[in-house]
């Protein structure tokens, strides 16, 4: 392509206008699609002639016809005109959440048991964005959250971090599982002390499951002593749906068996009591990106 001496890139406005020119037929016709008067057309027209060096239009009578360098350039001229249209359209449709992409971590039991529902509820509102989550351990998630590598996450047992904000998003607690045929089954609550005689089955040190069993019992003097660790909910499930033990899980993912009828839910009486989770939504103080803007207005809702 043809510059002047200091190679200046052309002005995006002057190219629309002289690709509208060539494709309205004339300069009056330009002014009204591009809703401007014709002196700004001309003026466009002009400077970018003068850029370029050469004229763009020679004219024949009362018609303006393409000059040989208006020629060469023309089909250049398109192509940005064209890409900067693409470039607007995407802007604006990832402006209005119509397209884009938004990348966010979740806890193992949030990811499983609650997140779907909020995840259909975003994919009808706006289809056309994509979404990547990752699920495991808080602690896990909570690192790569803070290494920018999740645009948010959903975790249990976070502080204040400085230049991020945390939203309550689930509130849940743990309870006692048995199979219908079990002697407690009908049985709402139990005292503490009876799981000393019950085959335990719970989630695997580390987990936050264990740690709020831990520290509850740890606070009243109970031991805890299981038989069967798992690093899954739905294992925990079926070995006491097998007979095997009693389970302790939290109650949204017992809540499915519930319903049906195919395993029992207990509290533990004092001193040991209540045993709450807490779910935080937590992101960065800005957020750039509106699918993730979105999301996250749609979760702390």
């Amino acid at each position: 392509m043809l510059t002047s001496k200091n190679a200046k890139l052309p002005n995006p406005a002057a190219l629309r206008v002289f690709v509208t020119v060539v494709e309205e037929g004339g300069v009056g016709r330009a002014a009204l699609a591009l809703g401007i008067t014709q002196p700004a057309v001309s003026q466009y027209l002009r400077a970018l002639e003068e850029q370029v060096g050469h004229p763009l239009f020679e004219r024949q009578g009362r018609h303006l016809v393409l000059s040989k360098v208006g020629e060469a350039l023309l089909p250049e001229a398109r192509r940005v005109v064209q890409a900067l249209e693409g470039f607007q359209r995407v802007s604006q449709a990832m402006g209005r959440v119509e397209m884009g992409e938004v990348s966010f971590g979740a806890s193992t039991t949030m990811a499983t048991y609650v997140v779907p529902g909020y995840l259909k509820g975003f994919h009808d509102r706006h289809p056309g964005v994509r979404v990547h989550v990752e699920s495991g351990s808080s602690e896990r998630l909570a690192e790569r959250l803070r290494l920018g590598e999740l645009e948010f996450a959903i975790l249990e047992g976070v502080e204040h971090w400085e230049g991020y904000e945390r939203h309550l998003f689930y509130e849940d607690e743990l309870v006692l599982i048995v199979p219908p045929e079990h002697p407690w089954a009908e049985r709402e609550t139990i005292p503490p002390d009876w799981l000393a005689k019950e085959t335990l089955v719970v989630r695997k040190p580390g987990s936050m499951t264990w740690r709020v069993l831990e520290r509850a019992f740890e606070q009243v003097g109970l031991e805890l002593n299981p038989t069967f660790y798992t690093d899954n909910n739905e294992v925990t499930k079926r070995l006491v749906m097998a007979g095997a033990g009693v389970g302790i899980v939290s109650r949204v993912v017992v809540q499915p068996n519930l319903k049906v009828g195919n395993l029992r839910a207990l509290r533990l009486e004092e001193p040991v009591g209540e045993l709450r989770r807490v779910f935080w939504l937590v992101h960065p103080r800005s957020v750039a990106n509106p699918a993730a803007q979105a999301l996250i207005a749609l979760m702390g809702s």
